[in-house]
Parts: C-alpha cells; sequence; structure tokens
C-alpha cells in the first residue's frame, strides 16, 4: 500500500518547515505502537505521543507523516524499507 498521497503532495508543492524531518509514522518513535513494525502495519492505526502534539490525542496510521517525526530505531528493516520507498 503507497502512503497517502497528501503529505507527498504537500512536501513537492511548498517548502514545509523542518521537512527533512518528515517521515511515515511507521518509523516514527511517537507511533504509539509494538515494534517491530512490518509493511503489513501500516494501515494500522495508533496514538502520536508527540509531546507538543500529545494534547490533540492523533490517530495516525503507520503511513500518515509529520515534520516532527523521530526514528524509531527498532521499527524493523520492512518499516524502513516502506518509508524509505514513500520519501
Amino acid at each position: 500500500m503507497p502512503a497517502y498521497q497528501h503529505f507527498q503532495q504537500a512536501k513537492n508543492a511548498q517548502p514545509l518547515p523542518m521537512s527533512q524531518q518528515v517521515g511515515a509514522c511507521i518509523t516514527c518513535s511517537y507511533w504509539a505502537v509494538d515494534a517491530p513494525r512490518p509493511e503489513e502495519e501500516v494501515e494500522m492505526v495508533g496514538l502520536c505521543v508527540q509531546p507538543q502534539l500529545k494534547d490533540f490525542a492523533l490517530i495516525v496510521s503507520g503511513s500518515s507523516a509529520c515534520n516532527h517525526w523521530h526514528e524509531q530505531l527498532n521499527a524493523g528493516p520492512a518499516a524502513k524499507a516502506y518509508a524509505e520507498a514513500q520519501a
């Protein structure tokens, strides 16, 4: 499953703050799901626990993304390959 195109279109259409940090939630340490994260989990949803966004109680899928992304080191090779293919 490809990433939802809204963040890809936004990245290409206009400069985003910290655009180099935009990454798929499947590889983000703030995505509150268990690791490792196989590519099949891109449709799974979880809570975003990024400190600045936590109050919004955002429910995001593995293929969602934002510029508050922070790498989950043990996300697994399948999740990383998926995220790299979407960048």
